[in-house]
């Protein structure tokens, strides 16, 4: 044995330079290889703003500290924060940023969720912060989703706080009732819900002197909430201490509870409950909003300032509402972006005929992305969608579809039924419609002649009517006693030679000495081809004699 230690000193004194070498190599590489091999979570503050206490907001204004250091214990605040992440900035899984809440307010409740991104809808990121602290923390995952998205990439967070101002409670000397209700903290589920809720009914809050008291308690939405029979008690309002149940009966029922005193109640005592929460509905499941009414009514004889006593009848509702926040995120991603032509072609189109504008719209992989172009004479029926993403945001090439938004009156696309048509391999999409000859069709325009405010002793004259086609006289007629002011002008051709269709209006040619016109100039038929002329009697002459128009 001891020579084997002699040899190993001897070899340690021989090559003690090499063995020191060999150790600071050792030190000086691997720490740098292990590092190489691990990506470190760190607190990006520093890169991100609107998280700070003076980036909250409730219903759209921001909260000054001035206002949110008023704030009540108890009352529910919603605090609305929208961040940004500077560009630039490497988000890794793990990396965290600090929320701060305004100046006198803390979070009511535990706050568990996760922040999604909206247009992707992955998960990105989860917000979590502890009852009564003053800050939450996000915590960001999906690193490769920040990669790819990583211009104007911003967020926006949701949730309920309270204050902290002490608030002491005061009631009117006619309140005998009232009712209180808030979520277990302690009761939180592992998705950040809660699964129990505490019940207050403060029965004599005045200390006045109450015989026959009498309570009954009802919840309300009972599918999402039941009574807990063994969580009723009764406490001294004024120490806290539990009161014995000799001084009260109290029977749990279907829908709440049953409670009388024994005796006279002269100082204000608390029934408290537990109701449960049931695992099945939106809020446990996944944090949507749930309303809990609770409504407790009682009768009892204030005999207080007399023995016969007055009847004594009240009842106080309230709703806890249980709620998650929410979160959610974006960012840019530029995608190679592409462009659609598209061309319009004639078929069939007899000479003379002016082809009308038309609008195309174009679909993303089927679906109307809202954008159109209007394709005319003046830019040669042709017309290109610019700027078009080539890829969606999952990485899928985007399939774009032209179709006419309505094809004109007259002709057909081809194919039949305007369809959508895919761009050719250069990027064309053409639509191409057929020109459908019209068969020569015939109408008809009924013209009235009324006259108005005309003296009983008074002759109407007659009256000549011009019919204009596409403005230029056409047929004429004479309105009088004898056709009761009444004509119809039969067969009126609806086209011309190039399928366009006529326009007719109908026009007096003067108004008759005495009268005014109330349809001047030329008329168009209405929809049931009717066109009435209306002139009105002046009064500027008169007749001593009446012409009965013979």
């Amino acid at each position: 044995m001891q020579r084997h230690f002699t040899q190993l000193r001897q070899f340690v004194l021989t090559h003690f330079r090499l063995l020191s070498i060999v150790a600071i190599l050792l030190c000086t590489f691997v720490p740098a290889v292990v590092a190489t091999t691990h990506v470190s979570a760190s607190n990006i503050d520093t890169q991100i703003t609107g998280l700070s206490a003076t980036s909250a907001k409730e219903d759209g204004a921001t909260v000054l500290p001035t206002t949110s250091q008023l704030w009540y214990a108890g009352p529910v605040h919603t605090l609305d924060y929208d961040f940004t992440i500077a560009d630039g900035t490497t988000v890794n899984d793990g990396d965290t940023a600090t929320v701060t809440l305004p100046q006198g307010a803390v979070f009511r409740t535990p706050e568990k969720f996760d922040i999604q991104s909206s247009n992707t809808n992955e998960t990105v990121g989860q917000f979590v912060a502890n009852p009564k602290s003053t800050t939450g923390q996000i915590t960001f995952s999906n690193a490769a989703y920040w990669a790819k998205y990583n211009k104007n990439r911003h967020g926006s967070l949701e949730f309920s706080v309270t204050g902290t101002r002490a608030f002491t409670p005061s009631y009117p000397v006619n309140v005998f009732l009232a009712k209180n209700g808030w979520g277990i903290n302690e009761s939180v589920r592992p998705n950040g819900t809660l699964s129990e809720v505490n019940w207050q009914v403060l029965i004599n809050p005045n200390n006045h002197k109450l015989n026959d008291v009498k309570v009954n308690d009802v919840l309300g939405n009972q599918s999402a909430q039941s009574m807990k029979a063994d969580s009723l008690y009764v406490t001294s309002n004024a120490t806290g201490q539990k009161i014995a149940a000799t001084h009260y009966t109290v029977t749990p029922t279907a829908t709440g509870f049953d409670f009388q005193w024994n005796g006279t109640l002269d100082e204000a005592v608390n029934i408290m409950s537990t109701t449960s929460i049931s695992n099945d509905n939106e809020y446990s499941l996944y944090g949507t909003e749930l309303d809990l009414p609770n409504t407790a009514s009682i009768t009892a004889t204030d005999v207080t300032s007399s023995t016969t006593g007055t009847p004594v009848t009240s009842s106080s509702t309230k709703t806890v509402v249980l709620t998650m926040g929410k979160g959610s995120a974006n960012g840019d991603h530029t995608d190679t972006t592409t462009s659609v032509t598209v061309k319009k072609v004639w078929k069939n189109v007899p000479d003379g005929v002016t082809t009308p504008a038309v609008t195309a719209k174009l679909y993303a992989d089927g679906k109307d992305t809202g954008k159109t172009v209007t394709l005319n004479s003046d830019n040669s029926y042709q017309q290109t969608f610019t700027g078009l993403a080539k890829f969606a945001k999952d990485g899928h090439a985007i399939q774009y579809t032209v179709n006419e938004a309505q094809v004109p009156d007259g002709y057909k696309s081809d194919p039949d039924g305007n369809p959508q048509v895919a761009p050719d391999s250069k990027g064309v999409v053409t639509l191409t419609n057929v020109y459908q000859q019209k068969p020569q069709c015939f109408t008809y325009v009924h013209v009235t002649k009324t006259w108005k405010n005309v003296p009983f002793w008074k002759c109407t004259p007659c009256v000549n009517i011009t019919l204009y086609q596409n403005g230029v006289p056409y047929r004429y007629r004479t309105l009088s006693y004898f056709n009761c002011y009444e004509t119809t002008f039969h067969f009126l051709p609806q086209y011309d030679g190039q399928g366009n269709k006529y326009v007719y209006t109908v026009a007096e040619d003067y108004v008759p000495f005495g009268y005014k016109t109330r349809t001047p100039g030329q008329q168009l038929p209405d929809s049931n081809n009717n066109v009435n002329l209306i002139n009105v009697y002046h009064h500027r002459h008169h007749h001593f004699f009446p012409c009965w128009g013979w």
